[in-house]
Formats: C-alpha cells, sequence, structure tokens
C-alpha cells in the first residue's frame, strides 16, 4: 500500500510537471531512441574481455542522441557474438556523482544502471529528478525511456516519503 501511495505521488509529480508553465516543455527522455551509438570518453579504460566488460574512470562522460551520462566510475557490459566484430552492449553502471541530463530535465543519485536492452534508467542514493524549477527527491528511481513512466522510491530516513517542491504560476492581477 505503502509503494503504491508512494508511485502515485511520484507519477502525479510528473503529471504536474508537464502542465506546469515553468516545465511546459515535454520530457526529451520520453521516446529517446536508445539505439543510437553511445558516445563514451574518460581518463582512463580497464577492459576486461573475457568477463565482457569494460571500466571507464575518471570525469566519465556518455553521450547517445540529446542525452548525456556523467560519473566518475562507468562499468560497460557487452556480448561480442562469434563471427560479429562489433560488441552488443547490455548495461551502464554508473558510480559516483552520477548525473543524467537532457533539455528538459536532471537526474542526479549516488549510483545509476541503464538497462540498454530494457530502455530502463535507474538511479538510487540520493535522487533528485528536477524539470525546469520543479524538484522531486527520494532514494530509488525508475524511469521508462519508451513511456516516459518514472517511479520514486522515498527515503526511509525521512518516513518512506517522496520529497517535491512545486513552483506555482504568477498571481495575476486585474490589470493583466
Amino acid at each position: 500500500m505503502k509503494q503504491t501511495a508512494l508511485t502515485v505521488a511520484a507519477v502525479t509529480f510528473l503529471a504536474a510537471l508537464a502542465f506546469t508553465g515553468a516545465a511546459a516543455a515535454q520530457s526529451v527522455l520520453k521516446n529517446h531512441d536508445t539505439y543510437q551509438p553511445l558516445d563514451i570518453s574518460a581518463e582512463r579504460l580497464e577492459m576486461k574481455q573475457r568477463e565482457g566488460r569494460a571500466i571507464f574512470r575518471g570525469s566519465v562522460n556518455v553521450k547517445q542522441g540529446r542525452m548525456t551520462l556523467t560519473a566518475d566510475t562507468l562499468t560497460v557490459f557487452y556480448k561480442t557474438e562469434s563471427g560479429i566484430e562489433n560488441p552488443s552492449i547490455d548495461r551502464l553502471d554508473a558510480q559516483g556523482n552520477v548525473t543524467l541530463t537532457s533539455e528538459t530535465e536532471s537526474l542526479t543519485g549516488d549510483w545509476g544502471v541503464y538497462d540498454v536492452n530494457r530502455r530502463l534508467v535507474t538511479f538510487g542514493g540520493n535522487v533528485t529528478f528536477a524539470q525546469g524549477e520543479n524538484t522531486l527527491s527520494g532514494k530509488r528511481l525508475e524511469f521508462d525511456l519508451v513511456s516516459g513512466l518514472a517511479k520514486l522510491d522515498g527515503e526511509a530516513a525521512e518516513d518512506g516519503r517522496v520529497r517535491g517542491t512545486f513552483n506555482v504560476p504568477s498571481k495575476k492581477t486585474d490589470d493583466q
């Protein structure tokens, strides 16, 4: 029951963001094209080919279309099929100062997972979701890049509650 209430609150918040004057822009993360190439840069790369992992360290920057992910460390999990030279990326695991930004919103957290196959982004730790001047914070956020549905779980230290700050339209006077 408590979990359902939190999810409903997060979905209500995101719907409210879509209708406020300050956040009239539609999320560019909804319907994000996950088939675009991933452009990854970092200070160092460690390849573990037998394990199907590549570990990027130091000021990691991942760009895919209009979405950018930054972190201290990024582990890329991939598969290489026999006879195919290009590996198939399954998942990106980000750790430390994780931020995902687009033109219309930003997500921050202690860690993040981008499940490329499921087209799902999950952030955890001290999560903040911001769109315009509106913010929402919690412990764990799951964002579906196809539907735009976001689910946010509350902080246990905060009685399991999601916290939000919403900008409201300016008061209209008779002169306007």
